[in-house]
Order: C-alpha cells, then structure tokens, then sequence
C-alpha cells in the first residue's frame, strides 16, 4: 500500500535546491501538497489514474501523489538527471508498489550534458494511449522550442482520450510583456528564442517563456483543447520563489491520436 506523504522522507538540500527555491524542506513538501491539490481541482484526477510525470526532478509532486492514489493507480516519472531519479528510487519507489521512476538519458546542457538522446528526439517510453494525466511541471520553461514541439506529440501520443496535460509555463502574454518593461518581475524575458523568449541570451536553458498564441496553437494542432488558464503571480513579484502559469489542456473523449500535419486550429484558450 502507498504511504501518506508525511511517512516518506523528504531529499537532501543539495537535491532539492536542484529543481526549484527549495533550500527550506517544510516549503519543498507544501509545494508538492499544493500542486497537487491544483491539479485535482483543475483536472478532475481520479484515485486510480495513471499519472506521467515528465521532468520529475526528486519527487515534489510524487510524494504528494504517494497520499491521493489508490492501490489501482499508477505513477511514472522520467527525469535526465540521474542523481535524482536514483533518491526517488531508493527512497520513494521503494515503498510505493504502483510508482516508478527512470532516467531519460536525455541531453540537457545544466542536468545531462553528456545524454546521448537530443531532446527533439526522444521518444517517451511508453505505450500509446496510456496515461490519464500528464504533469509538467517547470519544463517547457527549460526547453528550447523545436524540443517543446516534440515532447507535445508525444504527450498526443501517450496520453489517453479523456486525459490531460498539466502544465506550468511562463506566458509571455501583454501583462507579462508589461511587467518585463516595468521591471516588476525578475524575470527579464527580453530576448527571442524563436516563439519564446529568454532573460539570458548565452544560456536559454536557464528560463523560457513562450508566446501563448503559439504554445495553445500547438497543443491545438495536436488534438488537445485548451481547458484552464490560470495565471501566475510571476509578473508582479519579483523574486524566483513565485508562481507560473498553469495550462490544463484535455484530449476530447472521442478523439483518436493525431496526426502530426494535421492542420492549424484557433490558437484562442
């Protein structure tokens, strides 16, 4: 049976501070308590869904996972960084029968410069139509666009009809492109990377934001419906320990897997 998540232990500073403002373990677990309640609220997460969660770091959302599925759920969680998925498996996987965490030997110039899998490459290794949910959490925000792209057809390929996307992103919408000029968020998102945008030019892994006509046009042409846009409260404070933007995007129920040259759709949420 799964353990509550106050049963399981927490990852060191060193780890933790590898995914996010985590120095402090008490913020770290209450981030994952809270995302995870956003997620049941926005997305309607059945007890017994079968989760993916892309870029799972050392198991923020998975531990609080740990107290809400039932023994028929199911939890996956990929991440490039070796040293946290192998916490995760000793230290959570380990007492959680129906979770799993593997490493995506993915290239990532900060987390896995020596992956030999480029990001627009990978594919996920999963069954088609598998899974209810899928979370990303702070990843396209690391992603350059063409490997945006692909990990979008690959969410179209593994997530069932019915089934969605939870994503956290930052929009570079008129507010955020305001805020920039005003130097109301720390976030100096000036320079173009394509259709998104970066605060600094010599590494663009560092912070992406992308331009929500294009990101909601590509989940769009995918087969996805735009469901939820919740904005963040990254514009108006300026420090790294804010919040991002969440897009909830659904399969509809009916829907079979798309094909990747299917047409434009509205790029309106």
């Amino acid at each position: 049976m799964s353990k509550p998540p106050a049963a399981l232990p927490l990852p060191p500073e060193h780890l933790r501070i590898l995914v996010g403002p985590f120095s402090d373990a008490a913020l770290f677990a209450r981030s994952g308590d809270a995302m995870l309640a956003d997620i049941v609220s926005l997305c309607g997460l059945a007890t017994d869904a079968k989760v993916l969660d892309v870029g799972c770091g050392c198991g923020r959302v998975a531990r609080a996972l740990a107290g809400y599925l039932g023994p028929a759920g199911r939890y996956h969680g990929f991440d490039p960084t070796g040293d946290l998925v192998a916490w995760c498996q000793r230290n959570l996987e380990a007492h959680l029968p129906n979770f799993r965490f593997t490493v995506a030997d993915v290239r990532s110039p900060d987390r896995n410069p020596g992956g030999t899998i480029a990001a627009p490459e990978f594919r996920f290794p999963f069954a088609d139509q598998m899974f209810d949910l899928a979370i990303l959490s702070s990843v396209f925000t690391h992603m350059l666009p063409d490997a945006i792209e692909h990990y979008v057809a690959e969410l179209a390929r593994v997530v069932a009809p019915g089934g969605c996307c939870f994503i956290t992103v930052f929009l570079f919408d008129a507010e955020g492109e305001a805020a920039v000029a005003a130097g109301t968020t720390i976030f100096d998102f000036r320079h173009a990377v394509g259709p998104c945008l970066t605060f600094n030019p010599d590494n663009p892994y560092d912070g992406l934001a992308c331009r929500p006509q294009w990101l909601f046009g590509l989940l769009e042409r995918h087969g996805f419906v735009i469901e939820t846009v919740r904005l963040g409260n990254w514009r108006r404070v300026r420090s790294y320990e804010v919040s991002q933007d969440y897009v909830v995007a659904r399969r509809p129920p009916d829907s079979a897997a798309p094909s990747p040259d299917s047409g434009p759709r509205s790029s309106q949420p």
